[in-house]
């Protein structure tokens, strides 16, 4: 992120914080192992390039295959950290190279 390896579990983006029951639109652009960029209400509010395994976590060093550490692919999740949330539409469209 911005040119450096960051490897804590929550890293804080440029969003700004939603009050209420507002529907929010959040879309997130992966890139394989190249880009990933968020977007929340169409405004990009975070993005980072070339994610990796961090070879000091205990999980991460389950899935690393090889010595491999570039995140190339996997699976998607959708979560909320600590509070309700609901899902309206779930939409998933594969990018052109």
């Amino acid at each position: 992120m911005g040119g450096q390896l960051v490897t804590r579990h929550c890293t804080n983006s440029k969003s700004k914080t939603i009050h209420g029951d507002a529907w929010v639109t959040a879309e997130v652009e992966a890139r394989g192992g190249k880009t990933i960029r968020h977007f929340i209400n169409g405004e990009e509010v975070m993005s980072y390039a070339e994610p990796q395994f961090d070879p000091t976590d205990k999980d991460a060093q389950k899935l690393i295959k090889d010595g491999k550490l570039p995140l190339e692919g996997g699976s998607l999740s959708l979560q909320a950290e600590s509070h309700p949330i609901e899902f309206r539409k779930v939409e998933i469209l594969k990018l052109k190279e």
